[in-house]
């Protein structure tokens, strides 16, 4: 066969039909394997304004390459359509149980065993796919899972929440019906928890013809717990239900279960993390690596020896040469026709009942790449080209947004750049985002800053402190008033730069912002000073202390403007001392020092700013003194701060 029919698909038939296209089956010409082709309108995606959740589904499957999910061997652009060339899979594990009823739990077990293999997997590449139910867990002709459609997937960024309700009701988690903010894995944990009660029981935990009673009983984890489930079943599923997703069990201690644990393949087990620059014994350095007969290129994996001599074989004028600096080219995730033909070819052999032996294979080849004494090829783990010939900038003009201005459902959020402030006073710089990003998540921002967008979103980030849309002097007053109620001191400011006031209610203490009283010594002055802004902003800074128990807890809580209509308090720990108990001693009064100091107990516990300058290292280092105390002080100070007045309109997370 001429080597021009390589990148070339004899479509069969349409097999589904999706919102902007269809899904049709394909053969591959030189390989004869069977690949889902879906068929996406360029029309349709411009008009909606979603080019982004596609272009994000496409290069998180790009990155995931596991036996349990769906592959993505190439994308390819034509005049009216973006087609994307997929793994074909026939059926689905929604079908298999309308068909067969609840599973024994030996079959249940193996399935959520690859389900939640293919799930860790995604999750340590930091890609969540926040829309898994039966239909999205599709079974090939041995029953094996393969995860699909990801397009409802988000990258996880440390630091960094969702909101975004989406996914299914009867397999979304409380905190999703809430449209509460969360970090992502946990929601699939729920997922994939409602997953295994349907393969075990044949029915929904969750279910009611009317959406606000089911809403509640997901809410509230109202589920029926039927008595033939084995104790090890019972006890997972309800960890993985827990309604409290801080309560809810993770994915790597899911798979330290005693019932995922039993008759575990061993390819399903997950590798080690890479060796980190530690260097063996001084044997170890000088032994001679060891040879191995295989060679690794990353993308890819093991290469087969006899899988590129049939390659070349079938093709007329092909060497196996040819198809070995094919797959040695360095041209991006795109690829090339020859990787992709490939991969065909050896998932075709794959395929059947001996999927487990193919993929301990690949482990331990996976497993050898990581071993510094393994004597690898040189071009074995070459790295990818830089920026790939992207389908979707050829196809789509760079005055399109990315955004279509409507809650669709869809999370558009991309990472921001810096933001200025715009409130002098306020001048602060919040936390700065994470560098610790994924690969996926890199390319995403990459593409992201590549194509100009009509607007930016933020994405939500964590802080540890309280939001408020009140104007800064009101939440600076409710902060005054609940370090009052808390009991606690705080040093007095003697100096604002001259920043205009003036007392509006001496029984209430108001203080109204005059800023045309700037500079004025005190009120009626006629002789204006320029004001001090260093010194002025210090008015949104407060340095606090608490006693709990023998113990003071230094704290600083600093008011920061988030945006044009959002503030921020923070919470900082700035250390502790031990309070004396001596009589006549005041509530914070430094305990004696064992150790001669140059000024009195009593002296260095009575002004506030000696405490200051003593800030770090107040204990002894074999009378340490749990974090804890501050925590508990913060969320003392966010639960009167959200409950003592108007200002607050959110929790502990930003």
């Amino acid at each position: 066969m001429p080597a021009s029919k390589l990148g070339e698909y004899q479509v069969i038939q349409d097999i589904a039909e999706g919102t902007f296209g269809k899904v049709k089956m394909a053969r591959h010409i030189i390989t004869g394997q069977t690949v889902a082709m879906k068929y996406l309108s360029k029309d349709a995606i411009a008009s909606s304004g979603t080019k982004m959740r596609v272009l994000r589904e496409v290069q998180y499957m790009r990155t995931l390459k596991h036996p349990h999910i769906v592959k993505l061997y190439e994308v390819i652009s034509t005049p009216t359509h973006i087609i994307i060339v997929l793994e074909y899979v026939g059926g689905e594990l929604f079908d298999f149980i309308v068909q067969n009823g609840r599973m024994p739990e030996s079959q249940a077990r193996r399935l959520f065993q690859q389900l939640i293999s293919g799930v860790d997997y995604s999750h340590r590449l930091k890609i969540v796919h926040r829309d898994l139910k039966p239909e999205n867990v599709l079974l090939d002709e041995e029953l094996n899972v393969k995860i699909a459609d990801f397009g409802l997937s988000n990258v996880v960024t440390d630091g960094e929440f969702l909101q975004t309700s989406c996914g299914s009701p009867n397999y979304a988690a409380p905190e999703v019906i809430r449209g509460l903010r969360y970090t992502g894995p946990e929601i699939d944990v729920w997922s994939c928890g409602v997953i295994l009660y349907v393969m075990l029981c044949g029915r929904l935990p969750f279910e009611d013809p009317e959406v606000h009673v089911l809403f509640h009983k997901i809410t509230q984890g109202d589920f029926y717990e039927p008595t033939y489930l084995s104790i090890e079943a019972r006890n997972l599923i309800t960890r993985m239900l827990a309604v409290d997703p801080v309560k809810r069990i993770t994915v790597p201690d899911i798979m330290r279960t005693t019932f995922f644990k039993t008759d575990l393949p061993r390819y399903l087990q997950p590798l080690p993390p890479p060796p980190g620059p530690v260097l063996g014994t001084l044997s170890s350095l000088v032994s001679p690596t060891r040879a191995i007969d295989y060679e690794y290129i990353e993308g890819i994996g093991r290469i087969e020896d006899d899988i590129v001599q049939e390659l070349a074989d079938s093709m007329d004028g092909v060497t196996g040469e040819d198809i070995w600096e094919a797959l040695r080219a360095e041209e991006g995730p795109q690829g090339n026709a020859v990787k992709v033909a490939y991969m065909l070819l050896r998932d075709k052999r794959r395929s059947g009942p001996d999927l487990a032996k193919f993929e301990e294979k690949e482990r331990d080849a996976a497993l050898a790449a990581m071993d510094p004494t393994m004597n690898l090829s040189p071009l074995a783990l070459s790295p990818r080209a830089g920026e790939e010939n992207n389908p979707f900038d050829r196809s789509f003009g760079e005055e399109e947004g990315d955004e279509d201005g409507e809650d669709d459902g869809i999370d558009w959020e991309t990472t921001p750049e810096p933001q200025e402030s715009h409130f002098a006073v306020l001048h602060s710089s919040l936390p700065g985002q994470s560098q610790a990003q994924s690969q996926a998540a890199q390319q995403m921002a990459s593409r992201a800053r590549g194509s100009p967008s009509g607007r930016e979103k933020r994405k939500p980030r964590w802080h540890f402190g309280i939001r408020s849309r009140s104007p800064p002097m009101e939440v600076m007053l409710e902060i005054y008033r609940t370090l009052s109620v808390l009991g606690m001191e705080w040093k007095e400011k003697k100096f604002l730069g001259r920043l205009g006031g003036k007392i509006t209610n001496h029984e209430r203490t108001l203080i109204e912002r005059k800023p045309e009283m700037d500079g004025m010594s005190y009120e009626g002055d006629e002789g204006s000073l320029p004001v001090g802004e260093r010194a002025a902003s210090s008015v949104f800074y407060v340095e606090a202390r608490a006693r709990v128990d023998d113990i003071v807890v230094l704290i600083d809580l600093q008011l920061y403007e988030v945006d044009e209509v959002n503030y921020l308090v923070d919470f900082k720990h700035q250390g502790y001392y031990r309070a004396s108990n001596e009589n006549g001693a005041k509530k914070f009064d430094r305990a004696p020092s064992p150790q001669p100091a140059s000024a009195s107990a009593s002296d260095a516990g009575s002004s506030f700013s000696v405490e200051r300058e003593h800030r770090p290292r107040e204990l002894e280092e074999d009378n340490t003194v749990s974090p804890y105390l501050f925590m508990d002080l913060a969320c003392r100070l966010i639960v009167e701060l959200a409950g003592g007045g108007e200002m607050a309109d959110g929790g502990a997370k930003e």
